[in-house]
């Protein structure tokens, strides 16, 4: 996925100076391998057979983007050192995108003040959250409309102004609307989550999410990861993997096995299954175009 947000001095100088989120070579060596399962798992059986060049970019580009979950290594770097052409590199860093494995942004170019060099978050890495939330990117918005228009929500964090306690009875239909924006203590139960989310995800999200608000978040990731995914049958159909995804992202949450946020992991694991599920479907079209209909010849 890419996006025409461009970097200031100040942001790409605190990203570079940031924390990083590994301590040691053993950790950077393993999330590498993390981020490059990824992109193997996306690429399949193709990864194997692209030439040792392109593999070896790729694996650089994973080692850099462990430490922070971003990269900055220009496509003609990348190239010269691994002999293989900017064109290369640049078609498969789009196909990254495109298959929302990174995120692209840009820092801006001194000399004309506008796009300059490319930097590419890493969408798998603990880390993304933050970043998109630090640079306030609307991810949503660049996959399609239709999610943004689903998702839009009042961002009840964001208001940190104290409000006056008053109770909600006897209120006028325009005091009640300003008590309910104001007061971020205010919480629906999850008896208000909006009837386009389907009830089989809303039961299985219920015990553990009791608010609206967080079953409504949660739903909006797994808006984006279908998006993603390019999956050509509805997501209604397809409902049993969301919740399987759930599952599984709960029973990881009790075994202490999340290094991240709860979200974070139900996203990665509802966009590898999406993925697997993909993957099917193309075999399936595969097959229908293999097979010859003798009745029609």
């Amino acid at each position: 996925m890419s996006t025409t947000r461009m970097l200031t001095t100040e942001e790409f100088n605190h990203m570079k100076n940031y924390q990083s989120f590994i301590e040691n070579r053993s950790q950077h060596q393993s999330m590498k391998r993390k981020l490059l399962k990824e992109i193997i798992h996306l690429y399949g059986e193709r990864f194997y057979r692209l030439h040792e060049g392109t593999r070896k970019a790729l694996d650089r580009l994973c080692w850099f983007a462990s430490e922070k979950g971003f990269c900055f290594s220009g496509s003609t770097y990348l190239g010269k050192t691994y002999e293989k052409s900017k064109g290369t590199i640049d078609r498969h860093l789009k196909e990254l995108r495109k298959q929302g494995q990174i995120v692209t942004v840009y820092r801006r170019c001194p000399r004309n003040n506008g796009k300059g060099n490319p930097v590419h978050l890493f969408v798998n890495h603990p880390y993304f959250n933050h970043w998109v939330k630090y640079l306030q990117l609307d991810l949503e918005s660049n996959v399609g409309a239709d999610v943004k228009a689903e998702n839009t929500e009042i961002n009840w964090e964001s208001r940190i102004e104290e409000t006056k306690k008053q109770s909600t009875y006897n209120l006028s239909l325009k005091d009640f609307n300003k008590y309910i924006r104001n007061d971020v203590s205010f919480k629906l139960s999850s008896d208000y989550v909006p009837a386009f989310i389907p009830t089989a995800f809303k039961s299985v999200v219920r015990p553990f999410f009791p608010y609206a608000d967080d079953t409504y978040e949660l739903w909006g990731k797994v808006r984006l990861a279908y998006k993603m995914s390019r999956l050509e049958q509805p997501l209604e159909d397809i409902v049993e993997i969301v919740v399987q995804a759930f599952k599984e992202t709960v029973f990881a949450y009790k075994k202490k096995r999340i290094q991240t946020t709860f979200v974070a992991y139900f996203f990665g694991t509802l966009r590898g299954l999406f993925v697997i599920e993909r993957r099917k479907e193309v075999l399936r079209n595969t097959d229908n175009k293999l097979f010859y209909n003798f009745l029609e010849a």
